[in-house]
């Protein structure tokens, strides 16, 4: 396959299953939650059930617990990357996009400015904002892309928070039935997270790294709100369109990562987007561990593949990630472990019949 010479190193993440990147991701393994009941009820006086982060380390609210997260999730990547220095590289802060209901006042110099003092220094001058929602983490990945293939910088960091347990983000989904309550069965469960990816040039000398071999963005006309019929033709496009740029078949493409949180609507356009797209992955949905976490979801669908490497459960070597946001914004990728040749043939030499290494092999040659 053809690639954008990127590599993602390492992942940190907090959420609600786990405040770390292996506890998380083992709660992800099992499919285990940790929903709770909330203080707020809905329309039959019944409490509402969501996904907070629930430690004492990150007792605050709004602004400052959003901050707290995502400076635990940076330390996480920063640690397993001894060496990194973060005023040495840009950061893409991912949040909630602009017209959400419920999104905090504030929230991008908020934000930025909460987590600078987290690590009493600024950051990069080339540091941005991105703030897109659930597509945040691939459309950040796509301007880490040009970054890096034009600059001198060593790493690109993406960083991500977010969450729906806003007052406002609750009653207005609650009010829209689009969150699970006593008379809706088919809505999402809010939930908070953090997250954080450190992006690099990808090294055909490095054993085995995760690479980034194709972004895709397309609009949806048929958007939640549209009173239009809905033929699932912006995801299915964008997932044509990735396959497309990394010269991938349908086949090639062992998992599916989605954003999909619970709504009919976005079910239906999975399904159909699938169909037309012929694929026939594997489907893996963080969201029935950790609930609707907006822009956290790319680091989290990340994250879990590397953990699923690590870990030696991977059920295949390439991954499809999938993202759908209400305004219509759909994205697809494509990733992919990449081996050198050396670890290859130092694989193959102590087991002939590695199948994963073979795959590997295939997929990326």
């Amino acid at each position: 396959m053809k690639t954008l010479q990127i590599a993602i190193s390492c992942a940190g993440l907090v959420t609600s299953v786990g405040l770390d990147t292996n506890s998380t991701c083992a709660a992800l393994r099992c499919r285990l939650n940790n929903f709770v009941e909330l203080d707020d009820i809905d329309y039959d006086a019944e409490p509402l059930v969501g996904a907070p982060v629930l430690m004492a380390d990150f007792d605050q609210s709004g602004i400052a617990k959003l901050a707290a997260m995502a400076a635990s999730a940076i330390a996480q990547t920063l640690g397993a990357q001894p060496g990194r220095n973060l005023i040495d590289i840009p950061l893409l802060l991912c949040v909630a996009e602009p017209g959400r209901a419920g999104r905090l006042v504030d929230l991008d110099s908020a934000l930025f400015g909460a987590l600078a003092n987290h690590f009493s220094h600024g950051f990069h001058a080339e540091s941005a904002i991105i703030a897109a929602g659930k597509s945040a983490v691939a459309l950040a990945l796509t301007r880490a892309s040009r970054m890096l293939s034009g600059s001198s910088y060593p790493a690109v960091m993406i960083v991500a928070a977010d969450t729906f347990l806003n007052y406002g983000t609750v009653a207005a989904n609650l009010a829209s039935d689009r969150m699970m309550a006593t008379e809706v069965r088919a809505g999402f469960i809010p939930g908070e997270a953090a997250g954080a990816l450190l992006v690099t040039r990808s090294d055909i000398q490095a054993d085995v790294e995760l690479v980034v071999f194709a972004l895709a963005s397309t609009t949806e006309e048929a958007t939640f709100a549209a009173d239009l019929p809905l033929r699932a033709n912006g995801l299915a496009a964008a997932i044509k369109s990735a396959a497309k740029k990394a010269d991938a078949h349908p086949d090639d493409l062992a998992i599916c990562l989605s954003d999909v949180s619970g709504e009919d609507y976005y079910f239906e356009e999975l399904a159909l987007a699938q169909a037309r797209a012929r694929i026939e992955a594997l489907l893996w949905l963080p969201a029935e561990s950790v609930g609707e976490t907006g822009s956290v979801i790319g680091c989290i669908q990340i994250a879990w593949l590397l953990d699923a490497k690590r870990q030696f459960y991977l059920p295949g070597n390439t991954a499809l990630l999938l993202t759908s946001d209400d305004d219509g914004r759909r994205t697809a990728s494509i990733l992919a472990f990449q081996y050198s040749k050396a670890y290859t043939a130092a694989s193959l030499a102590q087991d002939p019949i590695n199948d994963l290494i073979n795959e590997g092999v295939a997929n990326v040659t």
